[in-house]
């Protein structure tokens, strides 16, 4: 795992939660802190977990099956053509664990800080 793209996307994703608490409350407070956490380390669970699926090649036949399917600007593709084409897998390649680790690190501030608010 990167640590310095974890501590960045973690610091981002820090310093957001408490600019959008500013921007759509005019304040910092625990709860806003805590709605506002939801959201953010959500976003970034969901997209670490869309590229570990892409990644692992689940889309790759569901592309292949467009390609055979549709025509490339207006002519039909050959067999060749299609077999050539890279997989969607191939395509994407970004390093998923730096926003999964800092969505869960996220998360449980988020929820260290709900068990704050409730006790």
């Amino acid at each position: 795992m990167n640590r310095k793209l974890f501590l960045s996307s973690f610091t981002v994703s820090f310093v957001l939660v408490l600019l959008l608490s500013l921007l759509f409350y005019q304040e910092i407070s625990l709860l806003h802190y805590i709605n506002i956490s939801f959201y953010i380390s959500g976003l970034l669970l969901f997209t670490s977990l869309f590229l570990l699926v892409a990644e692992g090649g689940f889309f790759d036949g569901i592309t292949q099956g467009f390609r055979r399917t549709f025509q490339s600007k207006g002519r039909d593709l050959d067999k060749k053509e299609v077999e050539e084409m890279r997989l969607f897998s191939e395509l994407l390649r970004v390093e998923y664990t730096p926003f999964l680790f800092a969505g869960l690190v996220l998360a449980a501030t988020m929820l260290a800080a709900l068990a704050v608010y409730y006790f």
